[in-house]
């Protein structure tokens, strides 16, 4: 770069202006040339404003009137006295402003450029998670990077501590930006500090990041090792937010591992009634494994559904790094049930938000998937040249492991010469590579990759059959409904080889099925004729008899409702619905969102929605279910909120509305036919009378509990007290008490007894309660003074199970257990 020399102070002071970020101070110029008087710095300023090279933005505040202008006076200062300068700059503003958010940000733009002590690099790193708080990945990364090194020869507690924390930021933004073998390098040494320091919290996270990092070299056993030690530790510990961290990294590695099934079901364990984003067990990058791990196990509407409520909100929130996530997963789930315009648009978009995010890791793999579709297209010059990128970006970064199929399609693609070979690849050697890997998913995959190349070779069905039986076998395991399907095809076509038609025919009837609920066109033709007398209804048949089962022996009321609105998601191939329940003892009658999926409060709330509000509304006032289909063929990508499909019934209980049962779709037009209308009425009775069964039982095991704890009290209170039938006396006092009691029992006044220890206060307190209208429910006695001072809340309140030591259960308070009767406070 060329520089200008410094000729004079007025170059020298707006040479030295031009390494402020932004909008700089006159008491920082004041501070960096204190040889200045006030007057003369003002004098310089005022001659930069005057040649239109400054602006005063206010009282002592001023700017450079163009970015070039600001360029162009920074290139008067050699490498070495801008260095020198940025350190009287950090120094300055290091004494000068407040210590706040806006210190680390303004300081971060001098330290990136010099040596930092541990005070500084504290700074730094909180500048960083300042920018991976507002999406700015690659300003972060920078920070961390500075941080790391400067620390690299300092050691002391604080700076051990330091390296650590921020060796894990590092770590979440540095994948596929930086060499996995450098990346392991900072992690080792950050876990060595940690341990040098008996930081156990941050070895257990360290270990999981290590494994992350094995693992995306393909070193497996290295991987699972770190894994595993830093699970064991985090469960040893059993610290709220380093288990949710735990329990995050739990679910990157089923999924990694191909376990998608595994991975569903931690998910479901933390669902809650109401769909929110970010869980609170949950991440966003680990909700989005999730949306993509429900489409891989065949709810392929709830898992788009899930992932575009997160793509929503990450865009709504300006986070391209994890929407970019988002896109590629709809695009590939969209390539992988035949749509594949849609995949192309959604796969483009990804791979322009990973590049304008620097997310590397999703550009890799759009580039590979970008292959994949290219080819089947036809259009080989693009599919090669992505192929390329993508091994290319692969090597670069050391990441080998591969999550997709498609690089044993195109292979297979070379060896058969439909596209031109690539030096490197081998669809023999990858399929070594993925059935010695532990990916179950893809080492099934490889396995009918595997006997594909056995076939290609001569070998007889005998032979080939059980290579495919153990594919089978692994993809049933991992879950994935499409995979699994084109091994049985492939099966299928090796028993018709073999002369066993009929084996053929019952596993089309299975593979049909699970076909056509994605697109009916991913059946081949060639084996169409093995599914032509196929049942009509018979596989709806079969999941109306399972949920009515299903429905009629859970107890719980949120894992019913769950379980109603997943079922009928799947049926229908709805992508969201909701269960809206009218508000009991309100009137005028209001619905209230009672449970959904991928559907949130805050999207029921927004003027998008208001159509569909309408919908409902009208159907639990009307009772007839209804279809609204929108005409929305030339929506574009951006229209994510229109929703294009969508059915609501009524759920009636005894001829009365009791609520509503709602279904869209964002995605898909035509998504509901009408006899869908039928079907889901036919589950919405299923479900009031169900919810209504629930309710009952939940209402009977609580008054249970209550009675016990209400037998509880008096067997505690059985010895402490005497139980008179009556108050027996002649005098005038009793008989004054007497009509006292009389009076003030048919009332629900309060009554303050009075007198002497042992006169009776109690007996006159359980007259008035035998002659009230009470007489049929609890009469409760707290005998206060034996109360020591900190238990008379949790006695008179009651307490909830684990909310101090000791409380091994959940208790009722007096006041509860005297509800509807009487509660006398001795």
């Amino acid at each position: 770069m060329e520089t200008h020399p410094v000729q004079n102070d007025y170059h020298r002071l707006l040479a030295t202006a031009a390494l402020f970020q932004e909008t700089f101070s006159i008491d920082w110029l004041m501070d960096l040339f204190a040889d200045k008087k006030p007057s003369e710095i003002l004098s310089l300023l005022a001659d930069g404003v005057g040649e239109g090279v400054l602006c005063q933005e206010g009282p002592g505040q001023y700017r450079f009137s163009h970015p070039k202008k600001k360029d162009g006076w920074k290139q008067r200062l050699s490498e070495q006295e801008e260095t020198i300068a940025h350190g009287f700059i950090a120094d300055t503003l290091m004494r000068q402003l407040p210590d706040d958010d806006q210190k680390a940000h303004a300081l971060a733009h001098h330290l990136i450029h010099i040596v930092n002590d541990t005070e500084r690099c504290q700074y730094l790193t909180a500048a960083g998670d300042l920018h991976l708080n507002a999406f700015r990945a690659e300003d972060a990364l920078q920070c961390y990077t500075k941080v790391l090194d400067d620390l690299s020869t300092r050691h002391g507690e604080d700076e051990d501590r330091l390296f650590a924390r921020t060796a894990i930021q590092y770590s979440k933004v540095s994948t596929a930006r930086h060499d996995t073998a450098h990346v392991l390098s900072i992690l080792q040494a950050a876990l060595e500090r940690a341990e040098k320091r008996n930081l156990q919290g941050t070895q257990a996270i360290l270990k999981m990041h290590m494994a992350k990092n094995e693992w995306l070299r393909s070193r497996y056993d290295s991987a699972m090792h770190w894994f595993d030690q830093g699970w064991a530790l985090a469960k040893e510990l059993n610290e709220p937010g380093l288990m949710r961290s735990a329990m995050n990294f739990s679910t990157f590695f089923l999924y990694w591992q191909g376990r998608f099934k595994d991975a569903i079901q931690i998910y479901e364990q933390s669902v809650s009634d109401i769909e929110n984003y970010p869980r609170e067990s949950f991440n966003l990058l680990a909700n989005i494994t999730i949306g993509y791990c429900y489409a891989q196990i065949g709810q392929v509407t709830q898992g788009l559904g899930m992932l575009d409520a997160i793509r929503n909100h990450c865009l709504e929130r300006g986070d391209l790094y994890l929407a970019c996530h988002t896109a590629g997963n709809i695009g590939n789930i969209l390539l992988d049930i035949g749509r594949r315009e849609d995949a192309m648009s959604f796969l483009e978009t990804s791979g322009r938000e990973a590049k304008k995010s620097h997310n590397d890791w999703v550009g890799i793999s759009v580039n590979l998937n970008l292959s994949y579709l290219y080819y089947l297209r036809g259009d080989t010059k693009p599919a090669v040249r992505h192929l390329k990128d993508f091994l290319q970006q692969s090597k670069k970064v050391q990441a080998t492991v591969y999550l997709y199929p498609y690089l044993l399609e195109l292979c297979l693609a070379m060896k058969t010469g439909k596209l031109p070979q690539i030096d490197g690849l081998s669809l023999e050697k990858e399929i070594n590579v993925l059935i010695k890997g532990k990916n179950i998913f893809l080492k099934g995959v490889a396995y009918r990759f595997l006997a594909i190349v056995r076939k290609m070779d001569g070998a007889l069905p005998g032979e080939v059959i059980p290579i495919l039986n153990n594919a089978v076998r692994w993809l049933d395991e991992a879950g994935h409904q499409i995979e699994l399907s084109k091994t049985r095809l492939e099966l299928a076509r090796q028993y018709l080889a073999g002369g066993e038609e009929g084996k053929a025919q019952e596993l089309m009837q299975i593979t049909s099925k699970i076909l056509a609920t994605f697109n009916e066109e991913m059946v081949p033709d060639d084996l169409r004729a093995l599914i032509k007398n196929r049942p009509v209804g018979e596989s709806l048949l079969k999941e109306i008899i399972k949920l009515g089962h299903e429905v009629v022996t859970i107890r719980d009321n949120k894992d019913l409702i769950q379980h109603i609105i997943t079922t009928l998601n799947r049926i229908t191939g709805a992508e969201r619905g909701a269960i809206f329940l009218f508000e009991d003892g309100r009137s005028p009658r209001k619905l209230l969102l009672r449970a959904s999926k991928n559907l949130t409060q805050e999207q029921i709330s927004h003027e998008s929605f208001a159509s569909s509000m309408k919908m409902i509304d009208d159907v639990a006032a009307t009772g007839q279910g209804r279809i609204f289909e929108a005409d929305l063929e030339n929506q574009a990508l951006s229209a994510g909120e229109i929703i294009r499909s969508r059915i609501c019934v009524p759920m009636i209980l005894r001829d009365k509305t009791v609520g509503v049962l709602y279904h869209d779709n964002r995605l898909l037009s035509s998504a509901f036919k009408e006899s869908d209308l039928d079907l889901i009425s036919y589950f919405a009775a299923w479900a009031a009378f169900a919810l209504d069964n629930v309710s009952a039982y939940e209402e009977i095991r609580r008054l249970n509990h209550k009675l016990c704890e209400e037998n509880l009290y008096y067997k505690e209170e059985h010895l402490k007290n005497l139980h008179f039938e009556d108050i027996v006396g002649e005098s005038s006092g009793i008989k004054h008490v007497l009509g006292q009691v009389e009076q003030v029992a048919q009332t629900d006044a309060t009554v303050m007894i009075v007198g002497e220890t042992g006169v009776g206060k109690e007996l006159v307190a359980r007259a008035i309660h035998r002659h009230s209208a009470r007489l049929d429910k609890p009469f409760i006695r707290v005998h206060c003074s034996a109360l020591p001072e900190s238990l008379i809340p949790s006695e008179l309140f009651g307490h909830e199970k684990g909310s101090f030591t000791g409380a091994i259960r959940r208790r009722l308070g007096r006041f509860e257990l005297a509800d509807g009767g009487t509660l006398f406070l001795d």
